[in-house]
């Protein structure tokens, strides 16, 4: 009888393989861009395949592409260390609020300048009409561009320096802390020397903000102006375990529940699909409305994230982290642990809302995604056991969630 399931992975890993390679045939995938929409009309197809009848592609807030950001603050703050005086000061301050204001708060400040295109969500709806619970399944369609600061040993030095940090402190800075604590002492170095400080040491710490900040500004525009990674890993990796894991629930899902998939467009520029996803559905009731977010789960160790984030840190509701540690404990998934993320996932809009989340990610040893922003981020690179174990233990945890399973909690070993 060993036979079928072997077959059933095989074909399983299979359909993974090609919607994968699909994705990443299609170029300029990143927010706003043409790939994108296409990548949506496709995945969309793809949900009908599965049996999904209800399919819509609609718009969602686009932004600027992350790169033109960060050249941007920084651009500014540079010119102010160059400039001096009052006008200096006030153009590093300015830098420092924007970045501040657009990447802590959301809310767009120097970026509005770039008029960003439209992203797309697709989003499909199985199952009740008048449900008693809800499942959402996730998993971003967009890229990002594969530029200088995602070369291989930056991101290990960074992924390094995060974990030394963390085994001292306990919270690690995410990666826009560097050129947020850059922004910031440049905003009050030079409101210092506006009002009168002087001596060697100032100067010698303005020239170095200064060369700091125009580093930053050259590689956030050598980031932007890159083409956009082919994405396997990120995001495809991801779309490919959210359709196994909605025809794993499809399978046996309760006459009561509905069903949704949404592949959301502008993950890698602030999560703007999902925003919105969670804005227009904002009157579902948490306590009946389970999230399920997938990303980058093409190798490495497979992991639920605890808590996340690129500045301020989100923290996930525990009742599906709670589910995700008693199945790991158990002995049909593998290696299953919890991680604090230094970035950020779709997962973090409904969790901070109070919506039971889980968002699973596999990290190699590094604690970097496998190929994360890279041009060799294919097709070739991914481990296909992994997407579909992934897609597994997101079902299995959804299935404990509207179960209502509250069994004795297993230990878990050190």
């Amino acid at each position: 009888m060993a036979e079928p399931a072997v077959n059933l992975a095989t074909d399983r890993e299979s359909r993974a393989r090609e919607w994968i390679r699909l994705l990443t045939e299609l170029p300029e995938r990143f927010a706003g861009g043409s790939g994108e929409r296409q990548a949506a009309e496709r995945v969309g197809a793809w949900m009908r395949d599965l049996g999904i009848g209800s399919v819509t592609v609609e718009p969602a807030p686009g932004a600027p592409r992350a790169g033109l950001g960060l050249a941007l603050h920084t651009g500014v703050a540079a010119l102010g260390c160059w400039w001096g005086g009052m006008a200096g000061a006030l153009l590093a301050v300015l830098g420092a609020l924007s970045f501040v204001r657009e990447v802590r708060h959301r809310r767009p400040s120097l970026s509005r300048f770039f008029r960003p295109t439209d992203s797309a969500n697709v989003i499909g709806r199985y199952g009740a009409d008048s449900p008693a619970q809800r499942v959402v399944l996730s998993a971003h369609i967009d890229t990002t561009q594969a530029g200088w600061i995602f070369s291989r040993d930056l991101a290990n030095l960074f992924a390094r320096t995060s974990l030394t940090m963390r085994r001292r402190n306990g919270h690690p800075p995410g990666p826009h802390a560097v050129p947020e604590a850059l922004l910031i002492g440049a905003a009050v170095l030079m409101v210092a020397l506006w009002f009168g400080a002087h001596g060697a040491l100032l100067g010698l710490l303005r020239l170095f903000l200064g060369f700091a900040l125009l580093v930053a500004c050259v590689l956030g525009l050598q980031w932007a102006a890159s083409p956009a990674t082919p994405g396997a890993n990120d995001n495809a990796s991801a779309v490919a375990a959210m359709l196994i894991c909605a025809e794993r629930l499809m399978a046996a899902l309760p006459g009561n529940v509905q069903l949704w998939l949404i592949g959301t467009g502008a993950e890698e520029v602030g999560s703007g699909g999902m925003h919105a996803f969670v804005d227009r559905h904002r009157d579902w009731p948490p306590e009946h409305t389970y999230y399920v977010n997938f990303e980058c789960v093409g190798g490495g160790t497979l992991h639920y994230i605890a808590s996340e984030g690129i500045l301020g840190k989100v923290s996930y509701p525990p009742a599906l982290l709670e589910l995700a540690r008693r199945l790991a404990a158990g002995d049909g998934f593998g290696a299953v642990t919890s991680t604090h993320l230094l970035a950020g996932t779709d997962g973090h809009v409904p969790a901070e809302r109070g919506y039971p989340s889980l968002s699973l990610i596999s990290l190699e040893a590094s604690g970097v995604p496998r190929n994360y922003h890279r041009r060799d981020d294919t097709v070739d690179g991914i481990d296909l056991a992994m997407v579909v174990r992934a897609a597994d233990f997101g079902a299995a945890v959804a299935f404990a969630a509207l179960r209502g399973d509250a069994g004795p909690i297993r230990p878990v070993l050190a």
